[in-house]
């Protein structure tokens, strides 16, 4: 089996048997039967988090990282490896992620003279912060690591594409709750009850403006309210609600000035409304930014699989990667491999009809491969 058939193979099974942030069991125990069968020799450094060392000659040591968790997603694609898992997927293209490193380890394995080593990190539960990059890093997955580098598959760019970025590429993530507590009563006597359906809808609108009215046009931020449950019935004023929401920038100012006025607000409607509130604003993963000199390699290995035409530096983008906590120990980068079906709906990260052209994947396992040989040069 080439290393090409090599990688599909393996994200078809990983793709078949999904699991859950944290819960990775199965699929880290494939992980290391695939290293064991190369000649490797792979390290349990947490429950469900891998390293594998591979020695060459030189001191010098580049990490390449892959991310292992699904999500809690149920998939609605008609494919022979559809999810065996039922309501669990990797909607996110994490099984390729998976394949692809263990492609570059089948192909660093059948090579002798490495100019140095290349440590496989295999990553638990990017998609639940706090994550498990975090705990990997204090485990001591980067230790003695020089560089460390990384991608992501990504629907949304053409298969066939990447995209690199020279400084920030995701934003800071963070998340918020918040309850509000009013006065319950009956549908037809609004005026003995405090409605919190209505001030709850008054919320939404004053939180929306936050970014709009308040913050500079050109600093990027978002402000999304995901979820917000209240009431009982259709004639019964409700007297509690929750609401969560994320907030996405790339400066501390904007995240900081963001979170207080959320608080500021709700205090505004205790004094209107005479509501109870608890707030509670959760930092996520932190802005991810990347080393000029670590994106300029990947993008020259890039251009020379992919061609020049075919590599993009977009704009930043605001989701959220706990990729960076790699990179706070150690110069390195991350980039976006185009993965996108050509069809007419683009179907996005995290849809339960996400899927991917599988023949990009032996250009990611090149793209860090090669990649990762320059940086033991530098």
């Amino acid at each position: 089996m080439n290393t090409e058939e090599y990688i599909i193979s393996l994200r078809r099974y990983f793709h078949e048997y999904p699991e859950l942030s944290f819960k990775e069991y199965k699929t880290a125990d494939k992980i290391e039967e695939e290293l064991i069968k190369l000649g490797l020799k792979p390290e349990r450094i947490t429950e469900t988090g891998i390293i594998c060392d591979i020695r060459g000659n030189g001191n010098k040591t580049v990490a390449i990282r892959a991310d292992i968790d699904a999500l809690p997603v149920k998939e609605e694609n008609n494919i022979e490896f559809k999810s065996k898992n039922e309501g669990i997927m990797h909607a996110c293209g994490h099984d390729t992620h998976i394949a692809m490193l263990l492609g570059v380890a089948k192909m660093f394995s059948e090579e002798k003279n490495i100019n140095g080593n290349i440590r496989l990190i295999f990553q638990p539960a990017e998609e639940s912060p706090p994550g498990g990059a975090i705990e990997m890093v204090n485990k001591g997955a980067m230790k003695n690591v020089d560089y460390v580098i990384g991608q992501h598959i990504i629907s949304v760019v053409e298969a066939g594409k990447a995209a690199v970025y020279y400084h920030e590429m995701m934003a800071n993530a963070d998340h918020f709750k918040i309850n509000i507590h009013g006065k319950g009563g009956h549908g037809s006597e609004p005026q003995s009850a405090i409605d919190i359906i209505y001030i709850s809808a008054h919320l939404v609108e004053m939180l929306n403006t936050i970014v709009s009215r308040e913050i500079d046009p050109q600093e990027p931020a978002v402000l999304t309210v995901g979820t917000l449950n209240a009431g009982y019935r259709n004639n019964v004023i409700a007297a509690h609600a929750e609401l969560t929401g994320t907030v996405r920038t790339f400066s501390r100012e904007v995240q900081e000035k963001i979170e207080r006025r959320i608080e500021e607000i709700l205090n505004g409607l205790k004094e209107t409304y005479k509501i109870k509130y608890e707030y509670e604003f959760e930092k996520g993963y932190p802005v991810l930014v990347n080393n000029e000199e670590v994106s300029k390699i990947i993008e020259k290995n890039a251009v020379k699989i992919l061609g020049k035409d075919n590599v993009l530096r977009p704009k930043p983008a605001m989701g959220g990667e706990d990729f960076g906590y790699f990179m706070d120990k150690a110069p390195g980068a991350y980039y976006f491999l185009g993965g996108g079906i050509k069809e007419d709906v683009v179907v996005s990260n995290h849809s339960p009809e996400f899927l991917i052209d599988e023949s990009v994947l032996i250009n990611g396992a090149k793209i860090l491969k090669e990649s990762a040989e320059d940086l033991l040069k530098k």
